[in-house]
């Protein structure tokens, strides 16, 4: 029995360990346009709440309305006034943040008679009063000044403000200050003009007073300016006050713009819900890419019936014309039977048997755990990279250069590796193959989120294709029996580790978690989007054994995907349904030629489908062997019945093994015992 090359046995591994926000995304819109002789025509984009009603996608299905800010006696909108506003037409409140929760000013919007709220951050609303009791029964006020790294960093920009510059006549904060605290150093803004860095260095160009007086000056730092979630008050269940409109963010930048343009212009607002397609068109290609890969992959594994059948008739035109026999790329022996043998050089392949089987799965399941306690997943990488470079050099560069080139030269002889002679060509495609692997890996380790980089996406799918093709030439199975011992185990192994495991791990699926480099980050989005480097934002980003498509025309972005295993397992089948059709044709007109293959194609592409559709419909990840196996493997069972070819599909085929006869020159049989257990093993000469 022969066995896999260690590159082959890490393919067996790594393609079964895939089944199928480090920001917090501005999902809404604002379109601002003036309606008097000013020209202002912009959109801003705004992150939405988690209370009120949603907002429909695009402009057009929105009404656009006039802004208004809170009434004098309540700016914050906190207090909240019974009495509507006397609006000549629907209006949306323009409110800063600070002082009352987010849902309590959208209430107070609401109650002013407001169709929508848009909450803008400012510096104000950093800064806060701690009143406590001391034991002396005295009251006293504390200001609570924003904290560090949420709300400021002081490693971006940073400057020593003098005290006497600063107005402290309210408190917490004097909003007075805003001025002394924003913009360049042009525009008046302190830190800017103490620290000349401060404006490259700070992007929002404001500073937040940090409370660290030293002497006469106290230190101001670089004011952090992000969208943030609008999140429900807890404490809010009374059903009268419940909020119906809704209620969007801006950024203390974006806000600084609108509210200019309020003041100088008369204004109107539309705001919305940016568009994002219910069924992106990327699940369409990944299906299709997935379909085309296993069906090509499938067919390529028989390659060798094809090949041998189109000499044969070369072979047998040519004797009709000179009655001689031509020599040409095979030779024929004498075999003890008399038979005529045609001699064929292949590849080493392994055919699986039951024992087989069952320990491909149970390798799976090992290499799953490994990875799972061990997170060794930039090892995998490499191991990935290296393998698929092979692949490409296989299935890619060194034919095509073999079919341009009219002579290939050795350049050198070597026993490393059992290499022996190395031809000029295969240097030139190895370079080529293992070059562009090379600048993937690198991309992987560098780039955060690489599979938005289109070499990166492009370059994945093509080595992960290659990869199908080797895996399905080299590993192959000749009976249904073992496709259905093989393929039942990988359907109980998907659920297992994608559905079960979380009741085993505190709610961790194994699968997802080593399909995701170690699952999601732990941190908050908003800490990520300010410290993506952070040791708890990392993870998130899937292994590379899969097809990837990004998203197309989604501003969240992601990524379709396909796990490998979910081509080479139910491809195992359609290579046996090709080489089933082909050893048919290969055997000559004594054997029906109704095909197998074309019927599992279809097959697979349905449960394909039919994966896709759960995804959206069910809003999670699917299992597609769930899918996958059911509809290849009853295809299969059902068209062998019908045709009468069931019993000898359930077992090898006695095509294929006299096929292999008179192609190889011999198909020995394992030992009576482990023929129970597993199928005839090829050995290739």
């Amino acid at each position: 029995m022969k066995l896999l090359t260690p590159a082959a046995s890490i393919a067996v591994i790594l393609l079964q360990l895939v089944p199928g926000t480090l920001a917090i995304l501005p999902s809404g819109a604002i379109d601002v346009k003036c309606v008097d002789e000013g020209e202002c025509e912009y959109t801003m984009f705004a992150s939405q709440a988690s209370f009120g009603s949603w907002l429909e996608m695009t402009a057009e299905n929105n009404v656009a309305r006039i802004p208004y800010l809170p009434p004098s006696d309540d700016p914050l909108l906190c207090l909240g006034s019974s009495a509507p506003l006397q609006a000549a037409s629907e209006f949306i409140m323009v409110a800063p943040r600070g002082e009352c929760t987010f849902e309590q000013k959208a209430l107070n919007a609401q109650k002013l008679g407001a169709s929508g709220l848009i909450i803008y951050g400012n510096l104000d609303s950093r800064y806060s009063l701690n009143s406590t009791k001391t034991e002396m029964d005295e009251e006293g006020s504390d200001i609570i000044y924003p904290r560090e790294f949420f709300d400021y960093d002081c490693n971006k920009a940073s400057a020593e403000i003098p005290i006497a510059a600063l107005k402290f006549d309210q408190t917490p904060y004097d909003s007075r200050n805003d001025m002394l605290l924003s913009g360049t150093a042009a525009r008046g803004n302190l830190c800017a003009y103490q620290n000349s860095d401060f404006e490259a260095s700070c992007p929002s160009e404001k500073c937040l007073l940090t409370g660290n007086v030293e002497e006469s000056t106290m230190k101001a730092c670089c004011a952090w300016d992000q969208h943030i979630w609008l999140y429900k008050d807890t404490n809010t269940t009374d059903e009268e006050n419940l909020v119906t409109i809704p209620a969007l963010y801006l950024t203390m930048a974006e806000a600084d713009i609108l509210l200019q343009n309020m003041e100088m212009n008369r204004i109107e607002i539309t705001m919305y819900s940016r568009y994002a397609p219910q069924y992106n068109m990327s699940s369409v290609i990944i299906w299709a890419w997935g379909t085309l890969v296993a069906a090509v992959a499938a067919w390529m594994s028989s390659a060798d019936y094809r090949h041998a059948t189109k000499n044969r008739s070369s072979q047998q035109e040519a004797r009709s014309e000179d009655n001689s026999n031509p020599t040409g790329p095979h030779e024929y022996e004498r075999v003890d039977n008399g038979a005529q043998v045609m001699t064929h050089h292949q590849e080493e392949s392994l055919e699986l048997g039951a024992s087989d089987a069952i320990g491909f799965i149970l390798l799976s399941s090992t290499g799953l755990l490994v990875l799972f306690f061990f997170q060794i997943f930039n090892v995998v990488k490499c191991f990935y990279a290296f393998g698929c470079a092979g692949a490409i050099f296989q299935v890619i560069f060194y034919p095509l250069f073999r079919k341009f080139s009219t002579r290939e030269k050795v350049a050198f002889t070597t026993k490393f590796l059992e290499l022996g002679p190395v031809s000029n060509l295969q240097i030139a495609a190895a370079f080529i193959s293992y070059g562009l692997a090379a600048i993937w890996m690198y991309i992987s380790f560098t780039q955060r989120h690489p599979d938005s980089i289109l070499f990166f996406w492009v370059m994945q799918d093509i080595m992960g294709a290659c990869m199908c093709i080797m895996f399905l030439s080299t590993i192959k199975l000749n009976s249904i029996r073992v496709a259905c011992i093989l393929l039942t185990a990988a359907f109980f192994y998907d659920i297992f580790f994608v559905f079960v495991t979380p009741y085993l791990t505190g709610g961790k699926s194994i699968m997802v978690d080593v399909a995701t480099s170690g699952g999601p980050p732990k941190a908050d989005p908003a800490w990520c989007e300010k410290y993506p480097d952070d040791p708890d934002c990392q993870g998130g980003d899937p292994l590379p054994m899969l097809f990837t498509i990004p998203r197309i025309g989604d501003y969240s972005g992601g990524s379709s995907m396909l796990g490998l295993g979910d081509i080479v397992l139910p491809g195992l089948l359609l290579s046996f349904a090709a080489r089933f059709d082909d050893a048919k044709r290969f055997m000559g007109s004594a054997y029906p030629t109704k095909s197998y293959l074309r019927p599992l194609v279809v097959a697979y592409a349905v449960g394909l489908a039919m994966a896709n559709i759960a995804v959206y419909a069910m809003q999670m990840g699917q299992p597609a062997l769930l899918y996958l196996v059911p509809c290849c493997l009853g295809t299969m069972t059902y068209l062998g019945w019908k045709r009468g070819e069931l019993d000898e599909l359930w077992n090898t085929p006695q095509v294929i093994i006299a096929s292999d006869k008179r192609l190889f020159g011999d198909y020995e049989e394992e030992s009576t015992s482990e023929a129970s257990n597993s199928l005839p093993i090829r050995q290739m000469t």
